[in-house]
């Protein structure tokens, strides 16, 4: 077999029976997706087997941007084909092997490797101590053609790489999940926005990746009911929250939480600018990314005493001094009914006289430029800023539009059970509120 700088298919023999193979090594570049393709169509074309190319193209595309995105090193690319038959592998430099998120349906990215799943008739990752090589195959290659995976295991123990535990008590688990999602939206669209401009932002994003992969590959995963019920009962304190978890983090790479602070930070501060797609972070989710890469850079440098995650946001102080809906918005809110409104932010900008009188409040300043937590109870806290962190993202609504029981928190700090609705509407083309009609006696 032949290896060509260009990736030209080189045929061994003459017939159609004959193998074709194409090797060639790419730059951490977008643009190396477009050439990969390229050379897998070349070869598809040379063995007239057109109607593989769709799926390989598309299993082809996912790796190499997976590769150009989270390795970001040189990418090896070798494709052999024969008769109806095809094998692409991707080689890089990074040791962190890919993993199939369990995300969404409808999250922005995350479904490289189910794309893969889907595209291929067998897929697999070979470890090795300076890379890995993620293949996938259509087909069945001849006996003979066929890789000789004896040598081809996971990293054996002289070189397995050595790790530093970190320990993470209180953790929260379900904002985690909501945050891995929305990390990864903003994390592709921020590199989106600055490649031109900055090209060396594909180092960061592929340490940021990697700091990112490392947490959601080991923390727990709360598990999202779909019935609103179950919802509501389940996703509560003290379920969502692991009281001492551990960490196992390689030791090269403890520097990426740094840089996957430091590459969301400004991340969020374009969504906040309106610079990007994705919806700006909510405090929360902010400070306990701040925490978590804290721990993991502190308790990596020496004898470190774990410190508990703990929201330094009180939810009980204004966020928005000026926060109300403006006048021609106000026949959005019926006065006449017991409803309160939120924008994105979910700070509240209306709550009608009905529903002050229920809560306990003697007016609405009282209650605008908060944010609705201050209505929560505790224990709900993490299942409201996951929930509308998944909404933001992905669009996730099984609570909207339809009528549910729920707790709330008067002025007096007591509870009491409520049935109310909450519907998106809209008010300009970007903007919408969040209007929670109630069921009071």
């Amino acid at each position: 077999m032949a290896s060509t700088a260009e990736g030209r298919a080189t045929r061994f023999g003459g017939t159609l029976a004959d193998p074709v193979v194409v090797s060639l090594t790419l730059p951490a570049d977008v643009r190396s997706v477009g050439r990969a393709r390229a050379a897998v169509r070349e070869v598809l074309s040379t063995t007239r087997a057109d109607d593989l190319l769709e799926p390989a193209q598309l299993a082809t595309s996912e790796l190499v941007t997976n590769a150009v995105v989270h390795a970001g090193t040189e990418i090896g690319i070798r494709i052999l084909a024969v008769g109806r038959a095809l094998r692409v592998e991707i080689t890089d430099g990074s040791t962190r092997l890919p993993v199939k998120r369990m995300w969404s349906a409808t999250a922005g990215t995350g479904r490289g490797l189910h794309v893969v799943d889907q595209s291929s008739e067998r897929w697999d990752v070979e470890a090795g101590p300076r890379g890995k090589t993620v293949w996938f195959e259509i087909g069945h290659l001849p006996r003979a053609l066929q890789p000789n995976r004896s040598g081809a295991s996971p990293v054996d123990a002289e070189h397995r790489e050595s790790t530093v535990q970190v320990i993470l008590l209180d953790m929260p688990l379900l904002m985690h999940r909501a945050w891995q999602e929305h990390a990864a939206t903003l994390l592709r669209e921020f590199l989106l926005y600055t490649l031109e401009a900055d090209p060396a932002v594909l180092d960061d994003h592929a340490a940021a990746s990697d700091a990112l992969s490392i947490l959601d590959e080991q923390l727990p995963r709360p598990t999202l009911p779909v019935d609103p019920e179950e919802l509501m009962a389940n996703l509560v304190e003290p379920t969502v929250t692991g009281r001492q978890v551990i960490l196992d983090v390689p030791t090269s790479s403890v520097p990426h939480f740094a840089v996957l602070d430091d590459v969301l930070s400004r991340a969020g501060a374009a969504a906040q600018d309106g610079l990007l797609l994705g919806p700006p972070t909510q405090p929360e989710i902010r400070e306990m990314r701040q925490w978590l890469c804290a721990e993991v850079t502190a308790q990596a440098a020496g004898p470190a005493t774990p410190r508990p995650w703990r929201a330094r946001t009180d939810a009980r102080q204004p966020s928005d001094k000026d926060a109300a809906l403006g006048p021609t918005h106000r026949d959005l809110v019926p006065l006449e009914e017991p409803v309160i409104a939120t924008d994105q932010r979910y700070v509240i900008v209306a709550a009608t006289p009905p529903i002050l009188r229920f809560l306990g409040y003697r007016d609405e300043t009282e209650l605008l430029g908060r944010r609705i937590l201050v209505l929560i109870p505790q224990r709900y806290h993490q299942a409201h800023i996951a929930g509308t962190t998944f909404h933001a993202t992905n669009g996730r609504d099984v609570l909207l539009d339809r009528w549910i029981t729920v707790p709330v928190v008067r002025a007096d700090g007591s509870e009491v059970p409520v049935e109310l609705r909450v519907e998106p509407r809209r008010l300009t083309e970007d903007d919408w509120i969040f209007v929670a009609t109630f069921r009071v006696g």
